[in-house]
């Protein structure tokens, strides 16, 4: 497998180990915290309401929310789910990579994992906020002088010393990987090169084909984690109804799942398979519906953010996340659409014959734009 996909490359095969090895540490390491922050969250559900009647003894009457403070220890597990998806997620966008030898994707992998240094770090900052003793007297302070009571206390967040192993680590495998990137860059650009030819209207149109694949897996990975971290939420609400405002029915509720799942399962399956459709038979009206339920989608996440705007409350915990989410959904969603009309102007003009000829995947000749049937080789 490995051979198929690296070929004879060197750093392609060290890419591949890199990627591989970093994937396991880092999910190795984020199920312990996973694991450490989940039996936390019981805990505090456990001890909220013991805290809350002491906070009440002393005539403490600034008392946060306890079931907010439930809520947001409870969502807190997702986005640790999250990163571990995430480490698997960059090592199929390298194989894929790697199998089309794409390398505006390995840059992406590149930014991807910086991205997911600064993740490493916040993940800190959003158990310090629940799970650190605070200098005053707060519930969470108050939680914390229950659990030294208990003959394991958490006076420190127990999952800390493996935060910060992640981040090393994360620091670590973002550098080695941008190192193997540029090696790879330069050998996949002459490999192309000596394949395609210099002609620049073909390379561009490969080029815009390439950025778009890349950005429609983007948007996968993006919309999938906004709906895992909304479906929490909402899930949170259905069990522990008295700590919304909103007080929604289980009619309401399920309407509400309902239209989520259906617009999640069009935007991050149905709305993907159309594009790679469009894109290899070179369908048009194939583009047309995708870019039309690409519009639908950026509607549905314009409501949301609204949402998640005029309403902080009903997200707790989860909101900051919720908005950068949504944020990134909206950047990506009319990035593709344009890329995806870009696409389509390009059919007809020797794109797939182009694909397959990188790809290896093709076995008839190469045409140029003008259909002369010249091959684009300088071998």
């Amino acid at each position: 497998m490995i051979s198929r996909l690296a070929g004879d490359s060197t750093w392609a095969r060290y890419s591949l180990a890199w990627s591989g090895i970093q994937a396991l540490v880092i999910v190795a390491l984020e199920s312990v915290i996973f694991k450490l922050h989940a039996t936390e969250a019981r805990n505090i559900k456990l001890v909220v309401p013991a805290a809350l009647v002491v906070l009440q003894s002393k005539n403490i009457h600034d008392i946060p929310n306890p079931t907010q403070v439930i809520q947001s220890a409870r969502v807190l597990s997702v986005y640790h789910v999250l990163f571990i998806v995430a480490q698997l997620f960059q090592l199929i966008l390298l194989c894929d990579a790697m199998f089309n030898k794409n390398t505006i994707q390995i840059i992406a992998i590149v930014a991807f994992n910086c991205a997911m240094v600064a993740y490493a770090g916040v993940q800190i900052k959003q158990a310090t906020d629940i799970l650190v003793e605070t200098p005053n007297d707060s519930l969470s302070n108050t939680i914390l002088d229950i659990f030294k009571a208990t003959p394991n206390p958490t006076i420190h967040h127990a999952s800390l010393p493996y935060e910060i192993a992640v981040i090393c680590f994360m620091v670590i495998f973002a550098s080695g990987f941008a190192i193997i990137a540029y090696k790879l860059y330069k050998e996949f650009g002459w490999s192309i090169y000596k394949k395609i030819g210099a002609d620049l209207a073909m390379r561009d149109m490969y080029k815009v084909y390439q950025i778009f694949i890349m950005i429609v897996k983007f948007d996968i990975f993006f919309q999938l984690g906004f709906s895992a971290q909304f479906l929490s939420v909402v899930v949170l609400q259905a069990e522990s109804p008295e700590s919304s405002t909103y007080n929604l029915s289980d009619e309401e509720m399920r309407r509400i799942l309902i239209f989520h799942l259906i617009m999640s399962t069009g935007a991050s399956i149905i709305l993907p398979i159309l594009a790679w459709w469009g894109l290899k038979r070179e369908s048009k009206i194939a583009m047309y519906c995708f870019n039309a339920g690409g519009f639908a989608t950026l509607v549905y996440n314009i409501i949301k953010l609204n949402q998640v705007f005029n309403s902080p409350d009903r997200f707790t915990g989860a909101n900051k996340f919720l908005t950068f989410f949504l944020i990134v959904n909206l950047i990506l969603g009319m990035v593709t659409i344009y890329l995806a009309w870009v696409c389509m102007k390009n059919f007809n003009n020797g794109l797939n014959a182009h694909i397959g000829k990188v790809s290896g995947t093709n076995i008839y000749p190469m045409e140029s734009v003008n259909g002369s049937g010249k091959r684009w080789s300088i071998e």
